[in-house]
């Protein structure tokens, strides 16, 4: 072997000790680099399995929740009931993308179908309920509008305590307690409108 071949034998055995620590696997926790993307620095915080599942079937709550308080903005009666699903609506958009972002940032795919991720869970207002909802207004439709919105609500309090049991990742336990906490209280609203 020659002189300058084995001068260079030590680098490349330095480079395959390099190599072999790495896996095609990356840990799901990390410490991003010191002025890396927000994004970036998102994947670097850990997270398990219940962070991914909160934040896919919260996805799919929310985007049923906008849906659902949508259809209040023509057909509603009452006031207080318009102005309770526009909250939904104001609450939830922001959040949907701040799921969508977690989800990218964990590398996780997001659901085909978000209405698939959620059917089956309790809370979940089936296509013939929301055609039903649709064909309505006035009382009639500020009556079973309400009703379903409570279960929808209460199904997002389930998920988000779910989620503040069992997850890792701040992000995502700082949202479960966030949406924990205003559901709580439309669910309060809603219950008071059906009374009053």
């Amino acid at each position: 072997m020659s002189h300058a071949a084995l001068r260079f034998l030590p680098a490349v055995a330095m480079a395959a000790v390099a190599l072999a620590g790495c896996s095609d696997e990356a840990p799901q926790s990390r410490t991003a680099p010191p002025g890396s993307s927000p994004m970036a620095q998102q994947a670097a915080v850990p997270f398990n399995d219940a962070d991914v599942a909160f934040a896919r079937q919260a996805l799919a709550h929310h985007q049923q929740g906008v849906d659902l308080a949508s259809l209040a903005e023509t057909r509603a009666e009452n006031g207080q009931l318009k102005a309770v699903a526009k909250r939904v609506i104001d609450t939830h958009e922001p959040e949907i993308a701040r799921l969508s972002g977690l989800i990218e940032a964990w590398g996780q795919p997001a659901p085909d179908d978000p209405n698939l991720e959620h059917i089956q869970r309790d809370g979940y207002i089936g296509p013939g309920d929301m055609a039903e909802l649709a064909g309505l207004s006035g009382k009639d439709f500020d009556r079973q509008f309400t009703a379903r919105l409570i279960r929808q609500r209460e199904a997002g309090v389930r998920i988000a305590e779910a989620e503040t049991q069992h997850g890792r990742n701040p992000d995502a336990r700082d949202l479960a307690a966030t949406t924990s906490r205003s559901q709580q209280q439309e669910i309060s609203e809603l219950r008071g409108l059906q009374q009053g």
